[in-house]
């Protein structure tokens, strides 16, 4: 019934808000919209599944929660991502960050580029556990707040380099440090003082 629900809204959500667009312009070398997903993904757990609607992430309480997959990588081009609002929003000060995952070695070490549903976008680097600030969440009029909105999140990536953009609208280039190949595409999420359920309707790799 959970799947249901979350795929009318999401439904909804799409039709209501209009076709995004990536900024990617070559043939697209992953996308899945996941009816029938990529089995890099992993099978499901008590932080991510699979379903009608999406890639589905409910990060624990004050807790973050990812999914990555292997089959592919980032190197020289563009991962994007299309993301749900929750239909239902706790305090939107207190509800987490949601985006991507990239320039990924390990489960200790990678970026994520996210969006908040207080209006403001960030980059951020965990380094051996331990976060970094690559771009301070920064107020931006492209995210979508209202609940069941759906925002694109996209980073396209060259080297040590790379782009942020939120809804089309680009936010600002970056510099990092990416592994050999750029590492693998993920997505990312995060809940606050409650429980969030995030859903990615579409990741796209360019």
């Amino acid at each position: 019934m959970l799947a249901k629900i979350i795929a009318a809204t999401v439904a909804l959500s799409l039709s209501a808000s209009g076709a995004l667009a990536c900024q990617g312009k070559s043939a697209a070398t992953l996308d899945d919209t996941f009816k029938t997903p990529d089995p890099g993904w992993g099978p499901p757990d008590d932080a991510a599944a699979v379903t009608a609607a999406g890639l589905v992430l409910k990060p624990p309480v004050n807790g973050s929660a990812w999914r990555w997959n292997p089959n592919y990588t980032i190197d020289g081009g563009g991962l994007c991502v299309s993301i749900a609002n929750p239909p239902q929003l706790p305090s939107r000060t207190d509800i987490g960050d949601v985006g991507v995952r990239f320039w990924a070695q390990d489960a200790q070490n990678f970026y994520t580029a996210t969006l908040s549903l207080d209006g403001t976008v960030a980059i951020d680097r965990l380094v051996k556990g331990v976060w970094q600030v690559v771009l301070a969440p920064t107020p931006s009029g492209a995210v979508q707040t209202k609940a069941g909105a759906v925002n694109e999140v996209e980073v396209i990536v060259n080297a040590n380099a790379g782009s942020f953009y939120v809804n089309g609208t680009k936010i600002t280039d970056f510099r990092g440090t990416a592994p050999p190949r750029g590492g693998p595409p993920g997505v990312y999420a995060e809940s606050g003082s409650a429980s969030v359920t995030w859903v990615f309707p579409r990741v796209q790799l360019f």
